[in-house]
């Protein structure tokens, strides 16, 4: 496993090295500590399998260089760890599409089982800036369903056709590398895809994304049927 750590204080990167020691057997660590550092190491090591971003560190553009990053390498999941935590800025970051947001107060109790869940095609927020996102994007809904937000079809159309064959072998419970194998891609690309998904239907989990998958589904059937 290979995992880029970009921030321009040695300690902090010093640090999470240690967090993210037990990950796996064998970690390969590359560091950058700005932005220029950032987009080398990028195009150094095509094998990354994660990057842990600061996003204030010197030639930094916020969600703008995220976004650069993940155009060009949208296999690679990105995560921000940062010290800000304004929601409208950690909004507009995993628009630009980081499938993560850490705050570094919390880095040693958060940062594995956020990596953990990133690896396996998940999204990380902390509870607190989850509900504070959720507060802001949900608009008043009818009182029978309070906090729903309906994978509607207009949201789905928006997915490309291979997005759309990974959507549905998410609803079977297929794993990652089962995906993968069934479609004959990498599972880094099946990660791609599926973050993709996540910002589709505005969920954060690749739970919350299975079950909005069958109710899809479900309501479909339904008005086949009809």
């Amino acid at each position: 496993m290979k995992i880029l750590l970009a921030d321009d204080h040695a300690l902090i990167r010093s640090g999470l090295r240690s967090e993210l020691s037990t990950l796996a057997e064998a970690i390969d660590f590359v560091e950058a500590w700005n932005a220029d550092t950032l987009l080398r190491m990028f195009e150094q090591h095509r094998d990354l399998d994660l990057a842990l971003v600061d996003l204030t560190m010197p030639g930094m553009e916020g969600a703008r260089t995220i976004g650069a990053l993940r155009t060009q390498y949208p296999a690679v999941p990105l995560v921000v760890v940062s010290g800000l935590n304004d929601a409208r800025q950690v909004q507009e970051v995993l628009r630009a599409g980081a499938v993560g947001f850490i705050p570094k107060s919390a880095v040693g109790q958060l940062v594995l089982p956020a990596i953990r869940l990133v690896l396996a095609g998940g999204q990380y927020l902390p509870p607190q800036l989850m509900s504070t996102l959720e507060a802001a994007e949900t608009a008043p809904v009818a009182p029978e369903t309070p906090m729903r937000k309906p994978a509607e079809s207009s949201r789905v159309e928006a997915l490309s056709p291979r997005q759309e064959e990974v959507f549905a072998l998410m609803a079977k419970g297929l794993s990652n590398k089962m995906i993968a194998r069934q479609l004959n891609i990498s599972e880094g690309t099946v990660k791609s895809h599926i973050a993709t998904i996540f910002d589709v239907l505005r969920v954060h989990n690749r739970v919350s994304a299975i079950a909005e998958a069958r109710n899809l589904s479900a309501r479909r059937a339904g008005e086949k049927d009809s």
